[in-house]
């Protein structure tokens, strides 16, 4: 017999797998993760270890950015000197801690501005990296970040403008501690309440020295109260490509009791009943399907071979039992003795062997419907307090990226303006300038007094009537300004006059990607900005512009649900926004909730395994064989006409082919005897 083919595989097959799951629903349901500290606030910790990093190298990047930017906005104009170059730029960015000229041949400082900037620690480097951001230590140990741009000067020399930045940490919440390692482990910054425990700042290096460990996080014992945990994410590359080798970790006190064990009890004795539903199973096919066939096939064989000397037995229920009376009444017709009707006449129930497929598959269904269904109720457990804390503080971080969006849509305006004098003139050369560098703007314009757009750049602004965008501004303060609130995309603009009458006002329109963009951080789970009147504005999901949010019925679940507002900065009120993010408890580690998917797995992969094996059986074995009953009883009726071929090359297959022989043998007898009766028909 083939090595797929036939009855055994199929019976094997499932004998093996359900072991196999049996086994894998002992090992995994109802062991839980956790240790001393619940895997879920371990998690939450590692993703704020990951946005922080996002947040920083955020601000790297601006910091370069906008040195570069502000320097090709004063090249537009007139040529500079040292002094007025930095007096300039020192008045548009006021982020800069250090402002210095260098003349770029020579090395010899040309002017400098605030702190001294350290010449004497710049490594030499060319070509493509010349311009590059680095971090240098100063003497003291703390780092600053220095960022690098080319500006023609008076007299048509050029002059290489450097800004000296520090490390900017994302803001601390109470009991919360960040630190900054390089590749070698070493604290470049640090911030929060414990950042002068020596044996925090221990554990922090060595988490800086973890390669490739995006995510990690470790737990030290603090007395026998509470847990410090930490988590470290690497600072990722910017957008040029510049990695720093940074790592951030931050800290978190948790206390004793925020683990909560699994259940083993109930794996155990879940893989028990899978185990001893198994045997049953073994059993059931073994015995009223895979013996029955066996037997067939031999008898067959047997009665093909010329064997007519023994009766044919009952060879199991159902399908096997009525082919077995359609042999011994084929046996009978060979041997020539009588009473064949009568067998074939004889009452049978009507009885098949698929029952008892049915009901292994039966069983196993019930294994796995009632698996989850025991667990239906888990869940309740309370979640830990930093969990709950931590998804209010992602949210808070988000809704700071979008202030930070809208503050730099802002700051960006004021300093073109600054720059290029404030002139329309100026300004009508700097848009495609400053558009090109900035691609959180999609469009960039100004407005003139009587409300229309003269000069613009990148895609058509906005259709609507402006002047109330001047309304917003006549007071010389600049705005955030939601353009419209219906249609199919959410618009919104940074508007920032030219003059202290409101009269003229530059305008720059965000891309909607760019607001949802900032909202996409792995496991914050749902996020969405609100307007003023609670309308969907922009999400890290596909959403409906301007449709109301979601209730918390919503299918998903108990879910942690936090909300922050977009707050304003010191030159822009904030827009009334909102961020609210939901997070599914379901998703989150903890044990309840890991039992429950542990179990759903467990009971997908019994019923896959009933299915897949049960179906091969049916499909291999029982369908032939209940094919193979009416051509049996036709052959015992007295059909010799009709030639059987074999269409399986299994135990189905081999009974085919011997009632082949046996109908060849029967059809060669009538033949005989037709040939006697006419030879005898003469004489008489």
């Amino acid at each position: 017999m083939p090595l797929l083919g036939g009855v055994r595989p199929p019976i094997a097959a499932i004998t093996v797998l359900l072991l196999a799951v049996s086994g894998i629903t002992a090992m995994t349901v109802g062991r839980s993760s956790d240790s001393t500290v619940s895997q879920a606030v371990v998690e939450s910790q590692q993703l704020m270890a990951a946005d922080a990093a996002g947040s920083l190298s955020s601000s790297l990047d601006q910091s370069s950015h906008h040195l570069r930017d502000a320097t090709a906005l004063l090249g537009l104009g007139a040529a500079h000197s040292p002094d007025s170059a930095l007096r300039r730029l020192s008045h548009s960015h006021g982020k800069w801690r250090g402002l210095a000229a260098v003349d770029p041949t020579s090395g010899r400082l040309l002017a400098a501005r605030g702190e001294n900037v350290p010449l004497n620690r710049l490594s030499q480097r060319g070509g493509a990296d010349a311009l590059q951001p680095r971090l240098v230590t100063l003497g003291s140990g703390q780092p600053r970040l220095l960022s690098f741009a080319l500006l023609d000067a008076a007299g048509g020399k050029r002059q290489l403008l450097i800004a000296s930045g520090s490390l900017r940490l994302p803001e601390q919440k109470e009991g919360r501690t960040t630190f900054v390692m390089d590749s070698d482990g070493r604290i470049l910054a640090a911030a929060g309440d414990q950042a002068d425990d020596s044996a925090l700042r221990k554990l922090a290096s060595q988490s800086g020295q973890v390669k490739g460990g995006a995510g990690g996080s470790r737990t030290e014992r603090r007395g026998s109260a509470h847990h410090d945990v930490v988590g470290y994410a690497p600072v990722p590359a910017g957008p040029d490509g510049q990695d720093f080798g940074l790592t951030l970790a931050t800290s978190i006190r948790v206390p004793e009791g925020t683990a909560v064990a699994g259940d083993r009890f109930l794996g155990l004795c879940a893989a028990a009943a899978l185990l001893a539903i198994c045997l049953a199973v073994t059993w059931v096919l073994w015995r009223w399907v895979q013996r029955p066939v066996l037997r067939l096939h031999l008898t067959a064989r047997r009665l093909a071979r010329g064997d007519l000397q023994r009766p044919v037995p009952a060879h199991g229920p159902g399908e096997a039992a009525r082919i077995s009376r359609s042999l011994e009444s084929l046996r009978l017709q060979l041997t020539g003795a009588s009473g064949c009707d009568d067998m074939l006449r004889a009452p049978t129930r009507r009885r098949t062997m698929r029952n008892a497929t049915l009901c292994c598959a039966a069983l196993v269904t019930a294994w796995s419907c009632a698996l989850p269904l025991i667990t239906l109720g888990e869940g309740r457990v309370p979640v830990p307090a930093p969990v709950v804390h931590n998804q209010q503080e992602r949210t808070a971080d988000a809704s700071d990226r979008v202030r930070r969006i809208l503050g730099e849509g802002v700051a960006g305006l004021s300093s073109m303006a600054r720059l290029t004098d404030g002139t329309p003139q100026q300004i009508g050369k700097a848009l495609d300038t400053a558009l090109h560098r900035h691609s959180t703007w999609r469009s960039l314009y100004l407005v003139d007094r009587d409300g229309q757009a003269p000069e613009y750049a990148g895609d058509a602004p906005y259709g609507m009537d402006r002047k109330p965008l001047l309304a917003k501004v006549k007071n010389g303060t600049p705005a955030i300004v939601q353009l419209n609130h219906d249609g199919k995309v959410p618009l919104s603009a940074a508007v920032v006059p030219l003059d202290p009458g409101g009269g003229q006002a530059l305008v720059a329109e965000f891309r909607p990607e760019a607001l949802s963009g900032v909202l996409t951080r792995p496991g914050i789970g749902r996020a969405w900005l609100v307007d003023a009147d609670s309308k969907v504005i922009g999400s890290n999901e596909s959403f409906f512009a301007f449709d109301s949010l979601p209730g918390e019925d919503s299918g998903d679940g108990p879910a942690l649900t936090a909300a922050a507002e977009v707050r304003g900065t010191h030159a822009v009120q904030g827009p009334g926004w909102r961020v609210v993010t939901r997070k599914p408890m379901s998703r989150l580690p903890l044990a309840s909730y890991e039992t429950r998917r542990q179990t759903e797995l467990a009971a997908l992969l019994a019923f896959s395994v009933a299915v897949l094996c049960l179906g091969w059986l049916h499909l291999t074995v029982l369908r032939p064989l209940q094919a193979l009953e009416g051509t049996a009883a036709a052959l015992a009726a007295g059909d010799t006409s009709t030639v059987l071929y074999p269409r399986h090359h299994d135990e189905v297959g081999s009974i085919v082919r011997s009632l082949e022989l046996i109908r060849q043998r029967l059809a060669a007898a009538k033949a005989d005897a037709g040939a006697s009766h006419v030879a005898a028909s003469p004489r008489s």
